[in-house]
């Protein structure tokens, strides 16, 4: 992002340009014109290092931010109707896949996974390179577990919890926990 300003003084012409993405900061014109805008250089510096240490949030950020939370709490209530409790849930991945029909395809894998990762984790999430991982590690290939996890988020079998920078966290919904209770064998 790029400020650019120009006015002119008395005639003579007077340009402030401020370039945020690389910092730089440049006046030309009079000398009370480059005198005035050092005054204020301490309020620009301030404003651009927050822009730089990403800690300016977005009012769509915050909206987000408290939408995910709406929809984690209201998933909460569900779950306890679900019955998630009823899910046990075994020391071991292999003890769990095994737990099911053998005949469950790429999308159901790929939730059984996802629970088995959320489960594990202190924040009740995931993300989808642990599922990734978890996949690999266990031999279960599947074409493209990224995209079988979004078409679950589609079904609302997902719900998304968080977003760190790019990263996003994600959580079996109460749906998701009904769906795996049909595929237990």
């Amino acid at each position: 992002m790029e400020f650019e300003t120009e006015t002119v003084e008395s005639g003579n012409p007077a340009k402030a340009k401020i370039n945020f993405k690389t910092g730089e900061v440049e006046f030309e014109g009079s000398e009370q014109f480059v005198s005035n805008q050092l005054a204020a250089i301490d309020a620009i510096a301030e404003y651009m290092a927050l822009l730089i240490t990403n800690d300016y949030k977005d009012d769509s950020d915050s909206i987000e931010e408290e939408e995910m939370a709406a929809v984690a709490e209201e998933e909460e209530e569900k779950l306890v109707i679900a019955g998630e409790q009823d899910l046990d849930m075994p020391d071991n991945f292999g003890e769990w896949f095994h737990g099911f029909r053998d005949n469950v395809n790429d999308l159901d894998k790929a939730l059984l996974t996802a629970y088995y990762e959320q489960k594990q984790s202190p924040e009740n999430d995931f993300k989808t390179s642990a599922v990734n991982q978890s996949l690999q590690e266990h031999g279960i290939k599947l074409s493209n577990p990224s995209s079988s996890l979004k078409r679950l988020a589609a079904k609302k079998l997902l719900f998304q919890t968080r977003k760190v920078g790019k990263l996003k966290y994600m959580r079996v919904s109460a749906d998701g926990v009904k769906y795996l209770k049909t595929l237990r064998s």
